[in-house]
């Protein structure tokens, strides 16, 4: 009897040590044995025996969760622009979005300046880049410094002493810019400082400036609304860097500036809103077929300064019109200006009529009573 106790003993011995080698052998953590884990444990041992999350299907579903979260959170944040938010995924360029390679007629500028003067606080011209309406280069060039340079901005700027080395005179490109600008649609960010630094001036109606179009520009901060008299103007602009973490989920700036980059940059900012920017554009009469016309595209083009150089001769057909128009603009200039003048006529005489005994607001014989010195 003992004997049979002892073997079988032995036996469940035996049998509960085969067991636990079938179980090593599968795979199974000690954490899987574990009350209250089982349906973690089970994926996890699953998930090691299958290899999930390894294939690129995968990791592209997970990439795409991420930026999905990552967006959630700045509509949370009513679309205002956090770094950490926007930024952290926020990895790419701007790029050319086609081939063509030739001039068109929306072009991209940015320029980048160095300082001069004692402080090196004054800025002049010291790269100029030009893109076209798909992003490729039509012009990049450093410009001979006017002045002595006494601060080049190299962290910001990205220009150093050698590369304005044997560059292109300021006149040279001046004149090259001139000839670009004449009779086309303008892009770039705070473009008055680009302008101010060729010295070169272009019509406001067909310039497109991503600092200024009020659906990417934001409230006053207080400090800006105090004013003097106490009326808020306007409002700010955004940096375009932050503009294009925002709109277009591009990084640019991340150290020297490159002017290429930016002007690609306020190009897709531009292309991005052009529907309704053309359509706004248009009913203020401001678009680049707008009122007004002449020039180098007959009856309603560009007239007059487009890119006019301190004031010389304008854009297409020149400072006065002219170029292959068809002749109509004089005629046209003609009939606004006569209809003008009939206007005025007929404002000066509803005045006098309003003032005078008969017509106006007031019928005739009817008595007039003053509200304020009864």
């Amino acid at each position: 009897m003992a004997k049979k106790r002892r073997d079988g003993a032995v036996a469940a011995a035996e049998m509960t040590l085969k067991t636990k080698k079938k179980k090593k052998k599968k795979g199974v953590s000690p954490a899987a044995l574990a009350p209250g884990v089982v349906g973690a444990s089970n994926w996890g041992a699953l998930a090691t025996k299958i290899g999930a999350g390894r294939s690129t299907k995968a990791k592209r579903k997970r990439d795409e969760r991420l930026a999905a979260s990552a967006d959630d959170a700045r509509t949370r944040h009513g679309g205002a622009f956090h770094d950490d938010d926007a930024i952290a995924h926020v990895s790419k360029k701007p790029a050319p979005t086609g081939r063509n390679t030739a001039l068109t007629d929306v072009i991209a500028l940015d320029c980048e300046m160095v300082g001069v003067g004692e402080d090196g606080r004054r800025s002049i011209l010291a790269r100029v880049s030009v893109v076209n309406e798909d992003g490729n280069v039509v012009l990049d060039t450093f410009v001979a410094p006017t002045e002595h340079v006494t601060d080049y901005r190299t962290a910001v700027s990205g220009v150093r002493a050698q590369d304005l080395r044997g560059a292109p005179p300021f006149k040279e490109i001046q004149r090259k810019m001139a000839e670009i600008l004449r009779g086309r649609i303008l892009v770039g960010h705070a473009l008055k400082n680009d302008l101010r630094a060729l010295l070169l001036d272009h019509p406001r109606r067909a310039t497109r400036d991503t600092a200024t179009y009020r659906p990417l520009t934001r409230p006053l901060r207080s400090r800006e609304r105090a004013q003097a008299d106490g009326i808020a103007r306007g409002r700010g602009s955004r940096s375009l860097k932050e503009l294009c973490a925002r709109e277009l989920g591009l990084e640019i700036q991340a150290g020297e500036h490159s002017s290429v980059d930016d002007a690609r940059a306020a190009l897709l900012l531009y292309q991005k809103c052009a529907k309704a920017w053309e359509r706004s554009a248009m009913m203020e009469g401001g678009g680049i077929l707008g009122s007004g016309g002449g020039g180098a595209r007959g009856p309603g083009a560009l007239k007059g300064a487009g890119g006019t150089a301190l004031g010389a001769g304008g854009g297409r057909g020149g400072g006065g019109g002219g170029g292959s128009g068809d002749g109509s603009d004089d005629d046209d200039a003609a009939a606004d200006s006569g209809d003008a003048k009939r206007g005025k006529r007929a404002k000066k005489k509803g005045e006098r009529a309003a003032t005078s005994g008969g017509g106006g607001v007031f019928a005739p014989g009817a008595p007039r009573v003053d509200l304020f010195n009864r």
